[in-house]
């Protein structure tokens, strides 16, 4: 487990599927090892109601059947077959139907491009989180730029792991941090529920312009798209609900550095709040001051989505995964201003 992560694999094994089954363990498929989970029952079931519990889809509780991929004592289980308490099952998960477009070449093409190697923050054979630099899509865009999910793919490939990286979270071109992968489509389904529903906790740092507010203040403008310039969106009272909490760390230089938890996830949510509220990101070439939309200063953009905290979909384990202080912060505040073990 990287650094950056916490509280993963420390902690008691924890219940899942609703109670039915406890997470024994995993292998993520490395060095032609078999790829899958394995679970201890913990209440009379049917192996189809265990499985519709643990991954949450129709789709995929019916391939799985059909492939035969949960099985008891090594013998492939049908849909009404009856689990009883004590019971160990596998799932074999399923490998990456072909390598993703970005996996292949020596080195991969972020050593060809001389970008780094992705700063894995927490990787297990489910789920693996990276600290995104600026700079960089997560997507593709249909350009055939190189991406976050590209040098993932490379990175996955080069340690000869079955995965394809589906990204389960958006962050600007210029934002920095915490990144969530899914690489196990068996359970990508309820870790985007994760995110739809906003079980998740996700906060950035930024450095906003002027003198913010002391105290936490409640920023819950509706936003919807601008009319007048398809890349932008603004405050609408037609638009969505949209909450942000912001926190004030720090005031100096007329600049505030301001910790910021996301309530909803709307589009450049944190961006159109603080812009409304007279207070723009450091940076912002689409919100803020700067003159014919050029971004303020040689740092880009000044946010950062330091960390976040779920219940993993897989284990039931807490997870939080920390992104930490981001060094071109550096130009306005120190690590001081922002107390990691504290604030997340």
């Amino acid at each position: 487990m990287a650094a950056g992560a916490r509280g993963a694999h420390d902690a008691g094994a924890q219940r899942v599927a609703d109670g039915l089954a406890t997470y024994l363990d995993a292998a993520d498929g490395a060095g032609g090892r078999p790829r899958q989970a394995r679970y201890r029952v913990e209440a009379s079931c049917t192996a189809q109601g265990l499985l519709a519990a643990l991954v949450h889809s129709k789709p995929v509780v019916a391939r799985a059947f059909e492939a035969g991929a949960l099985a008891r004592g090594g013998a492939a289980l049908r849909r009404q077959d009856a689990l009883a308490p004590g019971d160990v099952v596998t799932l074999a998960l399923a490998p990456a139907d072909s390598p993703h477009e970005g996996a292949g070449g020596a080195g991969g093409a972020a050593g060809r491009r001389g970008r780094e190697e992705p700063r894995v923050l927490y990787r297990d054979p489910f789920l693996m989180a990276v600290d995104k630099p600026a700079g960089i899509l997560v997507h593709g865009d249909g350009t055939g730029v190189r991406t976050l999910t590209d040098d993932v793919a490379a990175l996955l490939a080069r340690e000869g792991v079955p995965a394809a990286p589906q990204a389960v979270q958006r962050l600007d071109v210029d934002t920095t941090g915490v990144v969530l992968f899914s690489l196990a489509p068996e359970f990508q389904p309820a870790l985007d529920a994760l995110v739809a529903s906003h079980d998740m906790r996700k906060r950035y740092l930024a450095v906003v312009e002027g003198s913010f507010d002391a105290g936490v203040r409640r920023m819950d403008a509706p936003l919807g798209r601008d009319r007048h310039d398809a890349r932008r969106m603004r405050v609408s009272a037609g638009g969505k609900p949209a909450l942000t909490l912001v926190t004030v760390l720090a005031r100096r230089g007329g600049k505030s550095l301001l910790l910021l938890e996301l309530g909803t996830g709307r589009r450049h949510q944190i961006r159109v709040h603080l812009a409304h509220a007279g207070h723009p990101i450091v940076g912002d070439a689409l919100y803020g001051r700067a003159a014919g939309g050029r971004a303020a200063g040689a740092g880009g953009l000044m946010l950062h989505a330091v960390c976040e905290e779920l219940a993993h979909p897989a284990t039931g384990r807490a997870l939080r995964l920390e992104a930490g202080w981001p060094a071109r912060f550096g130009k306005f505040f120190s690590p001081l201003d922002y107390d990691a073990g504290a604030r997340c």
